[in-house]
Order: C-alpha cells, then structure tokens, then sequence
C-alpha cells in the first residue's frame, strides 16, 4: 500500500511537470505572438511615420519646385515686358527722328528759297511792310533801321515809305504830340548777317527788334508747326 501511494505522487508530480512545462511553453509562445505584434506594430507604425515623412518632403519640394518655376515665369514676363516697353519707346524715339528730320527737311528747303525773294521785284515792298511792323511793335518816336550789307538802296526807299505809314498810323493811334516827333533814322552800318529784311532799334537803342527773312521763316515755323505736323504726318 506504501508503494502503491508513492508510485501515485511520482505520477502526480510527473504530470505537474508537464502542465508546468506546457504552461511555459504557452506563455513563451504568448510572449513571441505579443513581442511579434508588437514589433509588427513598430515597425508599421515606423513605416507610416516614414511614408507621411516621405510624403512631406516629396511636396515640400514640389512646392519648392513650383516656386522657383512660378518666380522665373513672372521674372521672364516681367523681362518681357521691359523689352516690349523698350522697343515701343524706341519705337516711338525713331518715329520721332524722322518726323523732326522730315521737317527740318522742310525747313532746310524753305531757308535755301530766301535768296531769291530779295532778288525779285516785290522785295523793296516786302522790306516796306517788315519795318513798319517792327516800327509799330517798339511803339517808339525816335528809332533807326539798318539793312543787311548790300541792300541800302532797296532798305533806304521801303524805310522812308514805312516812316510815312508809321506817322499814319501814330496819328490815328496816338496822340498828335507822338506822331509828329517820330523820327526814323537810316543806320549805315549793316547787320553781321543775314540774307534779307531789317533791325528796329528803339529807346537809345536799348531795345531792338530784328525782322528779317530768317526770324519770319523761324517765326512762322515754329507758329505753324503743329498744322504742318497734321498736314505731313496725319
């Protein structure tokens, strides 16, 4: 009976070591699964952090990309736009040009005809009217009239018929006193250049005033430019 009861307990104790072995073996195999999972967790977790990372930095770099790209496209229109500018201005500066040279063409051509007024019949009348006007615009009593060299005759005779209109004129304009002491004196000495008309001098010949061909064709120039522009450019 002795030996019956400790075979028992030796079986007993042979089964405890297998449960205890098997629970040991299911806990390490608990452990494995969990350390597993959980690995695979990390390492899933890891690699959706890399993904996103990855993610970012590709579209930081898009937009870094888009940037430079949209910075140079607005610097290309700007140029572009500098350089249409340009050729627009400089577009305008040629047309210009050749609208100054076109009249200064003119100009030229109209200057080179002076010459031949003075030679023509209807000049002593021409110089007549030139000095009455410059006679009436210094409004003076006692002036002189100088002519340009080699032209005395013709300037002496229109400044004797001009002084007779200017004392016309005074008479209906100003006092009596005035026009009966206007005194148109000749100067001899001619002007330093010129190809036509007069000088007025007046007020001790501290004012003058110069009518000749060359201030008219100016005068008329510069007082019809913008009808000339119209009539050649429009």
């Amino acid at each position: 009976s002795r030996k019956s009861n400790e075979g028992t307990a030796t079986q007993v104790s042979k089964m405890n070591d297998v449960e205890i072995n098997q629970q040991i073996k299911q806990m390490q195999q608990f452990i494995h699964q969990e350390a597993a999972e959980k690995a695979s967790e990390i390492k899933l977790k890891a690699d959706e952090e890399f993904n996103i990372e990855k993610l970012r930095m590709v579209e930081a770099e898009k937009a870094k990309i888009r940037a430079e790209y949209e910075r140079k496209e607005k610097q290309i229109e700007v140029q572009k736009r500098i350089s249409q500018s340009n050729e627009v201005r400089l577009g305008r500066l040629r047309c210009l040009k050749a609208r100054d040279d076109a009249m200064q063409a003119i100009l030229a051509e109209t200057a080179a005809k002076l010459p031949s007024l003075t030679a023509g019949s209807g000049y002593t009348s021409l110089l007549e009217k030139l000095i009455l006007e410059a006679l009436i615009r210094i409004d003076e009593a006692k002036v002189s009239v100088r002519g340009v060299a080699g032209q005395a005759p013709a300037a002496q005779k229109a400044c004797t018929a001009a002084a007779a209109k200017y004392k016309d004129w005074a008479a209906k304009n100003k006092d009596a006193a005035f026009a009966s002491s206007i005194e148109v004196a000749w100067d001899s000495s001619p002007l330093a250049a010129g190809i036509g008309g007069v000088e007025v001098s007046g007020f001790g010949g501290k004012i003058s005033l110069t009518n000749t061909l060359q201030s008219r064709l100016m005068l008329a120039y510069e007082t019809r430019l913008p009808k000339l522009r119209a009539a050649l450019f429009a």
